[in-house]
């Protein structure tokens, strides 16, 4: 339990978290994806994506790039991409040689996502950093003390030893009484006889509960010994998530856009994962689905992580969540599904493809920040820029 503890604790136990840019703690870009979905060489081997793909994903780069950057110059803001997937088929029950062997003109449309970061206030990211460098550390270390001195306490606890030692001696009287009887006992087995076996196993039994009953008082003397260490935990654990959360939502904002998805969920759960509702009021022109969502329960220590293949942060305080292009919404607006699945020769790897592969057929945006930023945010894109890049000719 205690080391357990420990690994909560230290703050750079971050599992596969990206933490080596100069941005750190805020997201770091995962230049290992980005490098991988950028290897043409690689990826057009076999014909697994096609050059109008790549041209396609590259064209989407620049594009968003450019607007995000347009966004971020007038307000003094920093932009950079976080991570970019590297698909070849909308998704692996595909076959991959089939895959392969299907020209461009009868390719489904392709999938493509791409998350950014917008540093949006440089002085917060800098307190940010001074916290997690100075404070944190700081006060992590004192969690370790604590714990280390409950287990020096533990071991020189008088009340405790004399515990154990009646488990102990109640243990080596059952250890001994079943040694001192085994060939009896084997023999009453073997002769089926049910009083004998009834004795040994009573008598057994006895030492068993006797032992228990100091095993409970062991565990109830601890249990109240621990209380203020793990109340002291427990109160770091939620100062360093609310902490994090208040950065995080003061320093940046992050941006995933989906590109030909066939299917997207919705807005975000709360910690019991239930579906939030939308705030009312948040609209997008030209936007099939627009809403903006509030999770009110305090964040937790998994909430803000981003690990290498992550697009979004797993459990954020607000997100907007925009849909362009064609879609179909299900359970109550909780899940929305490409609208281009209404035509099977639209998505089957038989006909050709009257919308080709390359082009955009619908597209969802998540933005993850303040809700301040986020208004600021989609102000600065323009709604109609977003609905543009549906059915645009990227490639041209």
């Amino acid at each position: 339990m205690i080391t357990g503890l420990l690994v909560i604790i230290l703050p750079m136990a971050a599992m596969a978290q990206v933490t080596d840019c100069r941005q750190f703690p805020a997201p770091c870009p995962h230049s290992g994806e980005i490098n991988q979905a950028m290897d043409f060489s690689t990826r057009e081997q076999g014909n697994a994506v096609t050059a109008q793909e790549m041209a396609m994903e590259t064209n989407l780069r620049n594009l968003l790039t450019n607007m995000l950057q347009k966004v971020a110059r007038p307000n003094h803001w920093q932009v950079y991409e976080l991570t970019e997937s590297d698909y070849d088929r909308p998704n692996t029950l595909i076959n991959y040689a089939r895959w392969c062997a299907t020209p461009y003109e009868k390719r489904p449309p392709h999938l493509y996502e791409i998350s950014f970061i917008l540093i949006v206030n440089k002085d917060s990211l800098q307190a940010w950093k001074d916290w997690y460098s100075n404070v944190l550390p700081q006060q992590a270390n004192q969690q370790v003390e604590n714990i280390k001195v409950e287990g020096q306490s533990e071991a020189n606890d008088q009340v405790l030893k004399a515990l154990n030692d009646s488990v102990q001696y109640y243990t080596m009287l059952s250890g001994n009484y079943m040694q001192a009887h085994a060939e009896e006992y084997a023999s009453d087995i073997k002769n089926n006889n049910q009083k004998g076996i009834k004795r040994y196993s009573d008598k057994v039994n006895e030492y068993s509960k006797r032992s228990d009953v100091f095993v409970k008082k062991i565990q109830e003397h601890v249990n109240g010994s621990r209380a203020s260490s793990g109340n002291s935990y427990n109160q770091f654990a939620a100062s360093k998530a609310n902490q994090t959360e208040h950065f995080i939502n003061a320093s940046v904002v992050l941006i995933h856009f989906l590109f030909n998805p066939e299917h997207f969920q919705i807005g975000m759960k709360d910690n019991n994962d239930n579906q939030l509702s939308p705030q009312k009021g948040f609209t997008a022109t030209g936007a099939y689905y627009a809403g903006l969502f509030h999770k009110p329960s305090p964040p937790d220590g998994q909430a803000y992580l981003i690990n290498e293949h992550d697009y979004e942060y797993y459990r954020p305080s607000n997100i907007a969540t925009l849909l362009f292009g064609k879609w179909q919404t299900k359970s109550n607006n909780e899940e929305a599904y490409g609208g281009y699945l209404a035509s099977k020769a639209a998505d089957d790897l038989i006909s050709p493809k009257a919308v080709k592969c390359d082009m955009i057929q619908n597209m969802a945006v998540n933005i993850e920040g303040r809700p301040d930023y986020i208004k600021q945010v989609l102000n600065g894109l323009g709604d109609s820029a977003l609905q543009k890049l549906v059915l645009a000719k990227l490639n041209e």
